[in-house]
C-alpha cells in the first residue's frame, strides 16, 4: 500500500513538472512578451528579402504591437475574442492602425493552438481568401538569435502542415504564448532575434 501511494505521488509530481515545462517554454527561455520587447523576422517574397520588426505595446488579455517592414509601418491590435477564438490569420499589412476582431497576427489564438495540439485538423484562413486544413505533424526545437551568454534561444514548436498544399507553419508550443516563429506559405518568414526591453 505504501509503495502504491509513493507511485501515485511520483506520478502526480511528474505530471506537474511536465505541465510547468510545457506551458511556459518561452518565459523559461527568457523570452518575455512585455511592453517594449522586440521581435525580429526575416521575410522572403519572390526574389525580395526584407526585415519585419515588431515592438510590443501590450501583451495581456489583448495584444498590440507596432511593426516596420521596409518603408512601411503601422500598429496592429487584437481584441480578446480574437486572441481566444480566431481561426484566421492576418498575414498582409498596410500602413496605419489595424484592429483585429476576428483574426490574429504573429500569434495563434488559444483555440487554434489547443485544437491543433490535441491532434484535430483545423481550417485556417491565410488572409488570401482561402482556408486550408492544417494538422500537427510533429514537435521540434527551434533555435534562433542569441542570449546575453551568446547561446541561442531554443524553444519547442509544433509543426503544422496543410493537407492540401506544401504550406507549413511552426508555432511555439506554449498555450499562453503561441507565437508564430516560422511560416512557409506563398512567402516565407522566420524569427531571427528577440530583444528584451531595458
Amino acid at each position: 500500500m505504501k509503495n502504491q501511494f509513493k507511485i501515485i505521488r511520483l506520478s502526480v509530481i511528474v505530471l506537474l513538472l511536465n505541465a510547468c515545462a510545457t506551458t511556459k517554454p518561452l518565459k523559461k527561455e527568457g523570452i518575455l512578451m512585455e511592453e517594449g520587447a522586440d521581435l525580429f523576422y526575416k521575410v522572403k517574397a519572390g526574389n525580395s528579402t526584407y526585415n519585419f520588426d515588431i515592438n510590443i505595446n501590450e501583451f495581456t488579455n489583448v495584444i498590440s504591437f507596432d511593426w516596420e517592414m521596409g518603408s512601411n509601418s503601422g500598429t496592429v491590435a487584437m481584441k480578446e475574442d480574437a486572441i481566444n477564438n480566431a481561426t484566421d490569420l492576418k498575414n498582409y499589412f498596410s500602413d496605419g492602425y489595424k484592429l483585429l476582431k476576428t483574426k490574429t497576427s504573429v500569434w495563434f489564438s488559444k483555440k487554434l493552438f489547443t485544437d491543433l495540439k490535441s491532434g484535430k485538423t483545423v481550417a485556417i484562413g491565410l488572409d488570401n481568401g482561402i482556408k486550408e486544413n492544417f494538422e500537427k505533424t510533429g514537435i521540434e526545437t527551434y533555435s534562433f538569435g542569441a542570449k546575453a551568454d551568446k547561446t541561442p534561444y531554443n524553444i519547442p514548436v509544433l509543426i503544422l502542415k496543410s493537407k492540401e498544399t506544401d504550406k507549413v507553419i511552426w508555432v511555439a508550443d506554449d498555450k499562453n504564448n503561441p507565437l508564430i516563429v516560422k511560416m512557409n506559405l506563398d512567402f516565407s518568414i522566420h524569427l531571427v532575434a528577440y530583444k528584451a526591453f531595458k
